[in-house]
């Protein structure tokens, strides 16, 4: 059996040895190629060109600032769907560095979603954590891939539509990578400025395609809530980042809606002048 990893990079400088040493090193009773996507935005459209030219019977998304916490990942990723066939699609946990930082240790624990616990057993969610996770390629195919319309939330949005065609997505066990979170003010308002910019831009060209993640994580979605009901809970929980002292949560917060209100302008206004 072969399987094929992709690796999407914003650019070709960006140093992805430490993956490729991870990926040399796993234990795996299968054949494996590594195909690495350079300068192809958005991310979608990087991770469905990769799937286009793999040759393989399994597909590995692997983002290229991600490591491998131990040489069982990939094995680990692809046993649950070799023995299931009612799994689609397998992730491993998620956790922070060995060496974060002090910032990175404090943002973790203020802004939900950065980490995914480790699980014991075959765990199901409604998310894949699309940062690392394997699928069949046929399933893939079937699904249309990610759909490279939207520039944030493909992943919550091909999720959907996997589970909605019968297949689960599980976590698996005793299975983790690290993957970074910001490790500074300014890494703070440039991604949160940029995930605002990108939900607007889903929220204006297609808003039915906007997934509510559930405020406890990647295990379920929220009701679809209007615009009112989003702003409302908003602010409720900038307040609650208040009251409970979480500035960085607050902060990326306060740079989120900035971006939202630099897209409104971008987007909305750009999409009334034509």
């Amino acid at each position: 059996m072969l399987v094929s990893i992709i690796i999407p990079c914003k650019n070709e400088r960006f140093n992805v040895q430490g993956l490729l040493e991870d990926i040399s090193g796993q234990t795996v009773p299968f054949d494996t190629e590594v195909i690495r996507i350079n300068n192809v935005s958005p991310v979608a459209k990087a991770r469905n060109r990769g799937a286009t030219s793999a040759k393989g019977d399994i597909l590995i998304f692997i983002d290229c600032d991600m490591r491998l916490g131990n040489e069982s990942v990939l094995h680990n990723l692809i046993k649950p769907l070799q023995e299931d066939k009612s799994i689609g699609s397998v992730c491993p946990s998620i956790l922070l560095p060995p060496n974060a930082s002090t910032f990175q240790h404090r943002y973790a624990r203020e802004v939900p979603h950065c980490e995914v616990p480790e699980v014991n057993n075959i765990t199901d969610i409604a998310l894949a954590t699309t940062a690392c996770w394997a699928i069949d390629r046929k399933l893939f195919n079937r699904l249309g891939g990610f759909n490279e319309h939207i520039i944030r939330g493909e992943d919550s949005e091909l999720a959907v539509r996997l589970i909605s065609s019968g297949q689960r997505i599980v976590l698996a066990p005793n299975t983790w990578c690290y993957h970074p979170v910001p490790d500074s003010m300014r890494q703070l308002i440039k991604i949160n400025f940029r995930n605002g910019v990108g939900v607007c831009s889903v929220d204006t060209f297609y808003p039915h395609l906007n997934i509510d993640i559930h405020p406890k994580g990647i295990v379920g979605y929220s009701e679809r809530k209007t615009l009112f009901e989003r702003v409302r809970r908003f602010l409720l929980s900038a307040f609650e980042a208040v009251i409970k002292g979480k500035v960085l949560l607050l902060l990326s917060k306060i740079f989120y809606a900035s971006g939202y209100f630099f897209g409104t302008l971008k987007y909305r206004l750009s999409k009334h002048a034509h």
